[in-house]
């Protein structure tokens, strides 16, 4: 049963890294003020959550061994590379002079990737601290 829901953590944060990946282009083409901009940010918010909460549960139902940190530690350093390479997309969008694409929205959306970034960083220094 344990082997089951780690599968299923595993299975949750690839699916949180697929939504943090391919949610970011509809929040850079929407506008901050816009109703969708706020529904597209929720699934950009559940994602991370399903990232976060598979270092969680693996973690508690472990009881933090020293392998399970081991893996808590790649899937948070694979978190922060994934959601710096989306904050840097964000900030300089591929879209020629910016086309199709508003400014405060990229600043909030890249903003929260290097959120993102340092409670990675955050969680993974607690990892290891006695």
């Amino acid at each position: 049963m344990v082997w089951l829901i780690t599968l299923g953590c595993i299975v949750a944060y690839i699916a949180g890294l697929v939504l943090l990946v391919r949610i970011t282009p509809g929040l850079l083409k929407r506008a901050y003020d816009d109703a969708l901009f706020i529904g597209v940010a929720a699934v950009a918010v559940f994602g991370a959550m399903l990232a976060f909460g598979a270092v969680g549960v693996t973690y508690t139902i472990f009881n933090g061994g020293l392998g399970v940190r081991i893996l808590d530690a790649l899937l948070l350093v694979i978190l922060g590379i994934v959601a710096l390479r989306t904050s840097f997309g964000a900030f300089r969008p591929r879209y020629s002079f910016n086309a199709g694409t508003y400014r405060a929205s990229r600043i909030m959306a890249g903003s929260f990737f290097l959120a993102l970034v340092a409670a990675a960083a955050f969680v993974l220094v607690l990892l290891f601290k006695a």
